[in-house]
């Protein structure tokens, strides 16, 4: 019997191969047929490319230019489009009523699977735990962030803000600073002395710290394995990321689990964060709300990143958006100056009465939310209604900050930066910005997985914003007069230096 030769195997597997290929080109177009007409969300508006794959919408997700060209898809098809095959993204008011709050008699639309990642230590945090976990954590933590709470930390935050404008005197005399740099350093310090009885030396050193700068970094690796869960390859993750980047989150979790070690051996008389839960939630302690050691690790580390990474982009857009309006810096500066004779009295009670500068801050989370691609959630099993339609299950729920504070039909002006927007009372009918929908403004998200830390970015913003405007005069230096000009989102905005120049008062 005569063996085969090379040229009848290379014509075997080239006809294997042709074959192959012949059978992937017809699964994706039945695919793309599928998708296009006979998929369940056929009706719902949007462009028939975006609706025949997720390659559209992973193409803009890993080039960080989502939520500009869904902005666009919304200016032409309306507050509802389908942006994948799977995904609908919503720009109005009715998605937060229907799918991030409770509705009675519904099942939850829960967190997205594409977008949660299972910690190293294999225990969730507060940030992506389920519904039951989410909800304990909020409690144990609930004294931690009340108005209460904020009121004991005072003295804490104070602290880091006297180091962060002692800092900015000794450095201005140099030139320009970078603010995103300052603002940085300032908030993850506060956040690590609330969240781990001890800070990261940012401002004593003036510079980030090693576990923050990594931590941070795998913001952007994170983003791009969603993009790759967006389009069903999640099973190739474990065979693509580098073994360096494995590493780096099991270096990161111990660091984080070894901080909390570390605080749960100071006592609970600290004025920070886990004072109350230490005392009440934690160890040998009992009880519906009990939290164990790696859930209090995981939860640690879910505090560090939203809790400071955020405020700082806040406080850098505000900069930038005051110093590129005059106008509003003048009244800005003149409300904070007017209202305080010495900069000791700036604190958490005494600027709640700036209400102009409150109007920045809002109008800043506005025109430049620090999460411009929230997260996304997924319809329940059986399906529901959003705004009376129903929409089958698992399908993907995307509500993003950006797109639905940008579009026209929300707000006028919506590129424009108008704090006095914000100051409207409800006997101002001829206001200019009268129409504009607030219901769609919701930097701090709605319902049962809210932000928890909404009292303390307020905190923090006022007092800094108010610290920095009494203590100098700003001045945008000409690297950063485009800051925003094609800024990259990637869950997080990728920010360059904001390099502004600073006279101290009085010199």
């Amino acid at each position: 019997m005569a063996l085969p030769t090379n040229s009848h195997l290379l014509q075997s597997f080239g006809l294997a191969g042709s074959t192959l290929i012949a059978i992937w080109i017809v699964h994706t177009t039945a695919r793309i047929i599928y998708n296009i007409f006979l998929h369940p969300l056929r009706s719902f508006p949007g462009p028939k490319s975006w609706a025949a794959t997720a390659l559209p919408a992973v193409f803009a997700q890993v080039r960080g230019t989502e939520v500009y060209d869904v902005l666009k898809l919304h200016e032409l098809y309306g507050p509802v489009v389908r942006t994948a095959p799977n995904e609908l993204s919503y720009a109005n008011s009715i998605v937060y009523k229907d799918v991030f709050s409770h509705r009675q008699g519904h099942a939850e639309f829960g967190k997205s699977s594409r977008t949660v990642v299972t910690p190293p230590n294999g225990v969730h945090g507060i940030l992506t735990a389920n519904r039951a976990d989410h909800s304990r954590f909020r409690r144990a933590f609930s004294a931690s962030f009340s108005d209460r709470g904020m009121q004991r930390q005072q003295p804490l935050i104070t602290r880091y803000v006297d180091l962060f404008i002692q800092g900015l005197k000794s450095k201005s005399a140099e030139g320009p600073q970078d603010l995103v740099a300052w603002f940085n350093w300032t908030t993850f310090d506060i956040i690590g002395a609330l969240t781990f009885g001890e800070d990261f030396g940012c401002l004593k050193l003036a510079k980030m710290h090693p576990w923050i700068s990594a931590t941070f970094g795998s913001v952007k690796g994170n983003a791009l394995m969603a993009a790759v869960r967006r389009l069903g390859l999640g099973a190739i993750i474990p065979y693509i990321v580098p073994k360096k980047s494995v590493d780096l989150r099991l270096a990161n979790s111990r660091f984080s689990a070894d901080r909390i070690k570390s605080r749960m051996e100071l006592g609970t008389d600290l004025g920070d964060f886990m004072d109350p839960v230490l005392e009440k939630h934690v160890g040998e302690k009992e009880g519906s709300l009990h939290l164990t050691f790696d859930e209090l690790a995981s939860i640690g580390s879910n505090l560090v990143m939203a809790g400071s990474e955020t405020t700082a982009t806040l406080l850098s857009g505000a900069v930038f958006h005051l110093l590129k309006n005059p106008v509003a810096l003048e009244k800005t500066v003149e409300e904070i100056r007017r209202s305080f004779d010495s900069a000791d009295e700036i604190d958490l009670m005494s600027t709640t009465k700036l209400h102009y500068m409150l109007a920045v801050l809002n109008e800043t989370m506005r025109i430049f939310n620090p999460v411009p691609a929230q997260s996304t959630r997924e319809s329940p099993p059986g399906g529901d209604t959003i705004d009376g339609k129903f929409v089958p299950e698992k399908t993907v729920i995307y509500a993003a900050q950006y797109v639905t504070t940008h579009l026209s039909e929300n707000f006028t002006k919506p590129n424009g930066f108008y704090p006095e927007r914000f100051l409207q009372s409800d006997g101002q009918s001829d206001s200019e910005f009268k129409n504009d929908n607030f219901a769609v403004f919701q930097p701090f998200s709605v319902g049962p997985r809210n932000c928890i830390g909404k009292n303390l970015a307020y905190a923090e913003m006022r007092i800094i914003l108010a610290r920095l405007l009494f203590d100098f005069d700003l001045e945008l230096d000409e690297r950063s007069r485009s800051w925003t000009r094609g800024m990259k989102a990637f869950v997080l905005w990728e920010k360059p230096s904001l390099w502004v120049k600073l006279t101290a008062r009085g010199v």
